[in-house]
């Protein structure tokens, strides 16, 4: 678990997903929903454009994602879908495809920080009394959940843009229940 910015985030189950994001102000309980849905990381989200979450699609461009080297498409999920919509009608009323999907709110033409959104997020986790959250949490529970509901780590790499499984590999968490799991499956 991570500790003092040391470590890895911490991995959260549905339920406290569920907590968390109802408990975030709405601009960044839409974000927290793009990270939670989409498993991007933190500067993949605040780096897009309306433009380029279209069609049912996020498309993470090659200059935006970690290495800058691949450019990668993830479907959008229904949930997210809906979000985004009513988003932005907030935050883009006039649809102008260049605009940042997460605005700052201090800056005109800027994105939302990464700081303003991780403090907000440890503020907000705290007060849950949940530690050691940070941005990758989402990722790493997206990750896991998705592992532990039997989807295929090409899927999971293909989604989180990993380029070697056994980095993404780093990412999965095993439960309990799982490593029980095996140990009676086995011959």
């Amino acid at each position: 678990m991570k500790k003092d910015r040391f470590g890895r985030a911490r991995v959260l189950s549905t339920a406290e997903l569920d907590l968390l994001l109802d408990a975030l102000p709405r601009h960044h309980r839409v974000l927290a929903t793009l990270l939670r849905r989409s498993a991007c990381r933190i500067s993949e989200a605040l780096q897009l454009r309306w433009k380029f979450a279209e069609g049912g699609t996020l498309l993470l461009t090659a200059p935006t994602v970690k290495g800058g080297k691949k450019t990668r498409s993830v479907p959008i999920h229904p949930q997210l879908a809906a979000e985004l919509a009513a988003w932005k009608q907030v935050v883009n009323p006039n649809n102008d495809p260049d605009q940042w999907l997460f605005p700052s709110s201090r800056c005109p033409g800027e994105h939302m920080s990464r700081r303003a959104f991780d403090h907000q997020l440890r503020k907000t986790a705290g007060e849950l009394g949940f530690g050691g959250i940070s941005t990758h949490s989402f990722r790493r529970s997206f990750l896991t959940a998705s592992s532990a509901n039997g989807i295929p780590l090409r899927a999971l790499q293909a989604i989180s843009g990993h380029s070697d499984l056994g980095v993404l590999s780093r990412y999965l968490e095993v439960s309990d229940q799982a490593k029980n799991d095996a140990v009676m499956a086995g011959a």
